[in-house]
């Protein structure tokens, strides 16, 4: 495949993506809940800019997500880091609809700096246990979060330093269906319920496959309208974050050079570590158009263009033999992706563009 566009370059499908948006917007109609986008999973003003006129707002950490978002006026904003600077607290704070501090520390540091500026809230680590990859299974990740037994007991002793106390955060879950949220939710109601009658709000995190094919939206809405039957004075929140980019959207890049070995290696314009860091951090195995699973006579190593040796996309056997100007397209490369490139060894980022349909593209080069 060939085309008359730069690579390498992420390319997002409109229709893709206002499909998963009307999936999550539905589920926002049935149950009252509010879906935020996070922006730490993608984050291109263009794509935001669709997102924004269908969830309920965004999830950021940091003065430069905030102003990333700045010209969108977004209906919700929810801060969360695992640190807030001091010199900055202040002005998120200003700009932030609800909040949620990281440690009991951060919690007695800022809640009376901020109280009546935004609504303040504490993240909880739940501790579930949970089948999930390790590299973003949070329930044992001790720095993310107050244990939820150190908070109750905290809790009971010392009660008035919670009165400010509005909302609590969860982000138990990665790539969890339904049952995730039962866990998570029946967690909640069994641990916390003498104290979410004080609340306003719950704000259950990501990792809720919400968008995919096999979710079960139905059970969603009956298990989430259950529980808000039963605390109707707490508005859920959710951050759903890759799901709501989820296959909307793919990597194009071009073959460079083919260097005989044995399989032949393929080098493309591209580098795991400019362009595809994700990948080498989560040790996942990209999937490529036009290859398959059983042998065929065209196999090669898919290696990228940086200097460094371990620079290796892995082996593929494809449909086709394949040239040079060839066109290599990583499926399902939104989420996560764009976010984490960088410049090493000299690679410029890689271009951003919005394709309505796949007979027509556009290319919109984007600063990050």
């Amino acid at each position: 495949m060939r085309g008359n566009f730069t690579t390498p370059c992420f390319v997002m499908e409109r229709a893709k993506l206002e499909a998963n948006l009307a999936k999550l917007d539905y589920l926002q109609n049935q149950t009252g809940v509010k879906i935020l986008h996070t922006l730490k999973s993608f984050n291109a003003l263009e794509g935001l800019e669709i997102i924004n006129s269908k969830l309920s707002g965004f999830s950021i950490g940091n003065p430069v997500e905030l102003k990333m978002i700045g010209s969108l006026h977004p209906k919700h904003i929810h801060s969360y880091a695992p640190y807030f600077d001091p010199r900055e607290i202040t002005t998120i704070a200003q700009k932030s609809d609800t909040i949620s501090f990281n440690s009991l520390h951060q919690w007695q540091n800022y809640t009376q700096k901020l109280q009546g500026i935004t609504s303040l809230g504490l993240r909880i680590n739940p501790i579930l246990t949970l089948k999930q990859p390790k590299y973003c299974n949070a329930n044992y990740a001790k720095h993310l979060g107050v244990n939820y037994r150190e908070f109750l007991e905290r809790f009971a002793q010392d009660p008035d330093s919670f009165q400010s106390l509005e909302g609590l955060h969860f982000h138990a879950l990665c790539n969890q269906g339904i049952g995730g949220l039962k866990y998570l939710l029946a967690h909640i109601d069994k641990t916390y319920a003498h104290l979410l009658s004080s609340l306003k709000w719950l704000n259950l995190g990501g990792g809720h496959q919400l968008t995919h094919e096999d979710y079960d939206r139905e059970v969603f809405i009956a298990t989430v309208n259950t529980f808000i039957a039963k605390y109707p004075n707490l508005q859920l929140y959710f951050e759903p974050g890759e799901s709501v980019v989820k296959n909307t959207g793919y990597f194009q890049t071009t073959i460079v050079d083919i260097i005989p070995s044995s399989p032949p290696i393929i080098m493309l314009d591209t580098s795991i570590e400019a362009h595809l860091l994700d990948i080498a951090i989560t040790k996942q195995k990209p999937t490529i158009r036009n290859t398959v699973e059983h042998k065929t006579p065209h196999r090669y190593q898919i290696v990228g263009k940086s200097c460094i040796a371990g620079d290796r996309i892995g082996e593929y056997y494809f449909k086709e033999p394949l040239s040079i100007g060839d066109r290599v397209i990583f499926e399902d490369m939104m989420g996560y992706t764009m976010v984490k490139q960088t410049e090493f060894n000299g690679i410029e980022r890689a271009g951003f563009g919005v394709v309505k349909c796949l007979d027509t593209f556009k290319i919109i080069e984007e600063s990050f």
